[in-house]
């Protein structure tokens, strides 16, 4: 019975001499490669007796996936034997004895399969790139996510780069055995592979985690960091204006969040969330409503969502307060709206602006240095009116809700 062993080598395409190395130290321990997966290079070696067996990679022509007849026969015939296809880069041939003579004399010739492979890689190289360009820009078109979901944010960004940086990496080595090919300088066969295979099965397994659920699992646990409570549960001070003092009418209501029945009729609402991380210590989104009694009246009398958000850096606090800003000031179904800015004179502020909705709300945006808050109001009474207000709120600071409160 013949024993065979499966590994999931991970088989670098820009080191194809680290590749022919492995395979005959394998085979010097009795180890016969006899097939390379097509997805991920898993190898499949069967036992045999230790032989100082010798294996070529050839690039492969175009995009077939086994060589010709003629290119078989012609290679036998030199003593080299076809043997597999590594994924759709090289043919793989076997020389047993191990003084059967070079496949290739004229590196001018050898380096004609190598140009082709440089090309492709490039492409790969773009695609990774792009790739990489798309998550970069997401903090520039939503920079809170960064806030929101910072341990997927920071695993993405480490794979997407290793990743983009193992490509760049094997398109110079590709045209680095190009130039030297060209050059008349033959390809070398020997060269250690342990922290060639190490690295790269590193990033591998880091893209692969990326594309598995383990990024809904870190979403997930980016998610638990938040903690929600109801407002009138929370007796530390909050950076917010309580709707009552914007004025309500005595038979509005305004219901306690219930994360029990939370999607229920006024349930979801009058609450505060809170979340700390590296990027931002202490953040606070507090969302309140009042609703009519009357059930001839619409459901939600007057509502306000206020964000408030201590960041590490004033430039952060910048561009988050900016996001926030645009997302409370979304219109759906209007596009190309954009509201109007009305520039707020207060001393002590590096920033201060109101803005009207189309009549239907406004919004209220104060940052101090590394210090943001923004204000979505909908309801009788004018943000401009209650601007010292808000703006006291930023004579002292908050500490981040704790679990153990809950």
């Amino acid at each position: 019975m013949k024993h065979h062993l499966f590994l999931p080598t991970f088989l670098p395409v820009s080191f194809p001499d680290a590749t022919e190395t492995f395979l005959e130290d394998m085979a010097k321990k009795g180890w016969f490669l006899k097939k390379v997966g097509y997805f991920l290079s898993f190898c499949q070696f069967e036992k045999g007796t230790p032989a100082p067996v010798r294996y070529r990679l050839e690039p492969v022509p175009d995009t077939v996936r086994t060589p010709s007849a003629e290119m078989v026969q012609f290679y036998e015939d030199f003593g080299w034997k076809y043997l597999t296809t590594f994924s759709h880069f090289f043919f793989i041939f076997v020389a047993e004895n191990p003084d059967t003579p070079e496949i290739h004399c004229d590196p001018l010739v050898q380096a004609k399969g190598y140009k082709r492979m440089c090309r492709n890689f490039g492409v790969f190289a773009l695609a990774a790139l792009a790739l990489l360009a798309i998550f970069l820009g997401i903090p520039l078109y939503h920079p809170a996510f960064l806030l929101e979901c910072p341990r997927f944010s920071a695993f993405a960004l480490v794979t997407l780069l290793a990743f983009a940086v193992l490509i760049l990496w094997s398109v110079l080595r590709l045209w680095k055995i190009y130039r030297n090919l060209s050059q008349g300088k033959p390809l070398s066969h020997r060269k250690g592979y342990l922290h060639i295979f190490s690295l790269q099965t590193i990033i591998l397994v880091l893209l692969v985690l990326f594309l598995l659920p383990f990024s809904d699992k870190l979403v997930e646990w980016d998610e638990n960091d938040q903690i929600t409570q109801a407002l009138t549960a929370v007796e530390e001070p909050l950076p917010y204006v309580p709707l009552a003092e914007m004025g309500i009418s005595p038979d509005w209501v305004q219901t306690p969040y219930d994360p029990i029945t939370i999607g229920g009729k006024n349930s979801d609402s009058n609450y505060v969330r809170s979340r700390s991380n590296v990027l931002a210590p202490a953040t606070f989104q507090i969302s309140q409503t009042a609703y009519h009694t009357d059930p001839n009246m619409p459901a939600v009398a007057t509502s306000m969502t206020s964000y408030y958000g201590e960041m590490a850096n004033s430039f952060l606090a910048k561009i988050v307060g900016m996001d926030f800003a645009n997302l409370y000031a979304d219109t759906p179904g209007i596009s190309g709206y954009k509201m109007e800015k009305e520039p707020l004179s207060l001393s002590g502020f590096s920033e201060a602006y109101y803005g009207n909705i189309l009549g239907n709300a406004q919004l209220l945006l104060l940052r101090q240095d590394n210090r943001v808050l923004i204000v979505h109001y909908a309801g009788d009474a004018s943000l401009k009116d209650h601007v010292e207000d808000f703006a006291e709120l930023f004579t002292q600071t908050y500490t981040p809700l704790q679990k153990g409160g809950e």
